[in-house]
């Protein structure tokens, strides 16, 4: 049924919650797992910080090498992310797994990395929040449902700690 499966991860308790779900449906089906996560792009924290006037760097703007050194940084934190749970995974009985870390909106690169590696299954956590919090935040796993037309999708509703 399921030969490719992605689980998107980004080092949160929230995205670790899918962890099971991914794991079983791997284990009952044979499938191979792709650990996604994606950090951001240095153009996305260049324009996070960056002032609206385009003056001189000033009090909470940063450089494009500092940009680039958080990047770095991120994709060390991830990668470090990715390989504890390939471990849980192989404790879990799940050996085909590999990682891909990616730059940019997690949404999109969800979606093409769904596309390019032909996945049957992408495992995803979601807050499920709704109304004006979504409208604002945005919505990942929504994207994902929405553009991702070649693969099911399966969201794993996160429960808060007090839940």
């Amino acid at each position: 049924m399921y030969s490719k499966i992605i689980l998107t991860l980004d080092g949160s308790d929230v995205s670790r919650q899918a962890i099971p779900h991914a794991l079983t449906l791997a284990k009952q089906t044979g499938a191979a797992l792709i650990l996604l996560q994606v950090t951001d792009s240095e153009s996305q924290i260049l324009m996070q910080t960056a002032s609206a006037s385009m003056e001189p760097i000033g009090a909470g703007q940063i450089t494009a090498q500092l940009a680039q050194e958080t990047v770095a940084a991120q994709r060390t934190e991830a990668q470090a992310n990715l390989e504890a749970v390939k471990a849980e995974l192989a404790a879990g009985g799940v050996t085909n797994v590999t990682t891909m870390i990616r730059s940019g909106h997690p949404g999109d690169e969800i979606v093409d990395v769904a596309n390019e590696t032909k996945a049957d299954m992408v495992v995803i956590a979601t807050h499920g929040r709704g109304g004006i919090s979504r409208a604002i935040l945005g919505s990942v796993a929504d994207h994902v449902v929405r553009n991702t037309p070649l693969a099911s999708v399966l969201l794993v509703r996160a429960q808060d700690a007090e839940d």
